[in-house]
């Protein structure tokens, strides 16, 4: 498959492309579509083939690249020493409550139980001065901070004054001004040498872990009984639930725990494999994106965070089994507001002619109970619209609501130049969480409007194409092979393959029927089109996976785009 220039999509020429690819698969021994995929994505040696589809725990970068990390360390291994009290303060999302639930487990395994706060979101993201008055009265020494702590700089200055140590372990941008915590371990540091910038908090928290676990046993506390390793499918669940890229140390760590999950399952996920939400053996990217990690939010958008906290530390089945019911109910209820929160706007954007304005800026006070979804709102909308979208409500007076962001903006840098505007603020390059008064809220709406002029949106997100294939390439096989190029998701997605059709129809139930040139029949799912019925040429562009039905694997073509007629 060419662009039209003689090169492959990787911008490598056609003749190259393939001698690179020959050389890969017989190197590698691997079927020869893997080697052209591998070779599109810019992976031109055996070497770095081999290295890209075995990526070993032993390839992630040193822990102690991350700034401040010796101190942060060192402060902690002098708590444990001492005996002091640790309060492990975390955030209401999965990343946030799997980085809790890291930590929660290592300490317990070394017979310290931590208090612990994960904030409802009523109460709000980040670190809050009253409650650091508590811990106080409680005899907190040491306060740590997960996916939260970076940009709170006076409740880290009260804890100072208390005389409580802070050590922020984050992954949030950082502004000018850091905050006067003990340590603030955060790989956005601008003096940060650590090669993954964009690690999850759970992934900062994984290697805060391997730095602490390395100078506990230099200090003489084996600790055999604690394999980090075990700890992936938590690391996993916050790293495909932050969406940060799945390249580098990220790719290694959700690569491996996956693996984890799908070989030995703890309480948790057995308590889903049970309830038949998840297959056997199949447990991928897909399966944390739509099922698990729903589920581990959905308690936080809803109610109260710990029941996702309590599910993912279960000690045993029958527990994981009962707080799973819990999950379910509170994800039935998340579905219930988001669809109708959604329908809502999108009913007062057709109403009021607000289709031409670039972004949606939209607030009601009647959200305020259902605040817990709306970043899930903004995303629909910005998927639906192709425009950013904020989606605030009125909590305790001050308007509070997420954003999302489209390709071909930095929606960070955007909040940040209207901060003025702004309470507080925070996020990255495609999210945001924003807070301001009320007198500010259309001031703001109509300001960041103003700030869309000269951007350029795409209103339809291209579709990467990795090679050709032939339908004859496809084979249980070389689909095992296939996932050995994911974990997928942004930074690496799922490759998407052109094949050449003798014939497309629509088999009902939302199902394509397809027939290769050798009168073979596939199916597929084109959720993007209408109805087809094409009887000759029809050049398909897919991406393939495997789906177990009835206790077989079958091969499922995610369809991209259809085009028919000669080409």
């Amino acid at each position: 498959m060419t662009d039209g220039t003689g090169s492959t999509p990787g911008n490598i020429p056609v003749d190259e492309a393939a001698h690179y690819a020959a050389g890969i698969s017989g190197s590698l021994g691997i079927p020869d579509i893997i080697a052209r995929i591998l070779v599109a994505r810019g992976i031109t040696t055996p070497g770095e083939a081999s290295v890209f589809l075995k990526p070993r725990l032993n390839d992630l970068s040193d822990p102690f690249l991350l700034p401040d990390i010796e101190k942060g360390i060192a402060r902690f291994v002098d708590a444990i020493k001492k005996g002091e009290k640790i309060c492990i303060w975390g955030d209401y999302d999965a990343d946030g409550i799997s980085s809790v639930a890291l930590a929660h487990n290592f300490l317990k395994n070394l017979g310290i139980m931590p208090i612990v706060h994960i904030p409802t979101r009523e109460e709000g993201y980040g670190l809050h001065s009253d409650k650091i008055n508590d811990l106080y009265e409680q005899g907190v020494n040491l306060l740590v901070s997960l996916d939260c702590g970076s940009s709170n700089i006076e409740e880290i200055t009260r804890a100072n004054e208390l005389g409580i140590d802070t050590i922020v372990i984050d992954h949030h941008e950082i502004g000018a001004d850091l905050p006067a915590a003990y340590a603030i371990i955060n790989p956005k540091r601008k003096d940060s040498v650590f090669p993954t910038r964009d690690l999850a908090a759970c992934g900062v928290t994984f290697f805060f872990l391997m730095g602490l676990r390395r100078v506990l046993n230099k200090k003489g506390m084996i600790l055999k009984h604690i394999n980090l390793k075990n700890e992936l499918d938590l690391v996993t669940i916050g790293t495909v639930g932050d969406m940060v890229p799945l390249t580098g140390d990220n790719r290694v760590l959700v690569r491996h725990g996956i693996e984890v999950m799908n070989r030995a399952p703890r309480a948790w996920l057995r308590s889903m494999l049970g309830n038949k939400m998840i297959s056997k053996g199949l447990i991928n990217e897909f399966a944390l994106g739509f099922i698990i990690i729903p589920r581990i939010n959905a308690a936080g958008r809803v109610s109260r965070p710990d029941p996702s906290l309590d599910f993912l530390v279960s000690p045993d089945d029958d527990t994981a089994l009962a707080l799973l019911g819990q999950l379910q109910k509170a994800n039935n209820l998340r579905q219930t507001l988001e669809k109708k929160i959604h329908g809502q706007i999108v009913n007062d954007i057709s109403a009021s002619g607000l289709t031409g304005r670039k972004s949606i800026v939209v607030f009601d006070e009647k959200w305020h109970a259902s605040a817990g979804v709306l970043g899930i709102v903004a995303q629909k909308l910005t998927e639906q619209y192709g425009k950013p979208a904020i989606v605030m409500t009125m909590v305790n007076g001050i308007w509070k609501g997420s954003g999302r962001g489209r390709e071909g903006m930095d929606l960070f840098e955007t909040i940040c130049s209207l901060s003025p505007l702004l309470l507080k603020y925070g996020g990255h390059k495609y999210a945001c969480g924003i807070s301001l008064a009320d007198e500010n809220v259309r001031f703001f709406a109509d300001a960041f409007e103003r700030s869309m002029e000269g951007v350029t949106l795409s209103r339809k997100r291209s579709v990467h194409i990795d090679t050709a294939a032939g339908f004859d390439e496809l084979t249980i096989d070389v689909m095992e092979l296939f996932e050995k190029i994911g974990p997928f998701g942004i930074g690496n997605p799922r490759p998407n393959l052109v094949f050449e059709a003798a014939g497309v129809y629509t088999a009902g139930n939302g199902r394509t029927r397809i027939v290769d040139h050798s009168s073979r029949t596939w199916y597929g799912f084109y959720s993007s089109g209408g109805s087809v019925q094409q009887d000759g040429f029809a050049r398909i562009i897919a991406s393939p996976n495997v789906r177990m039905e009835m206790g077989e694997k079958f091969i499922n073509l995610n369809i991209k785009e259809i085009s028919t007629g000669e080409s």
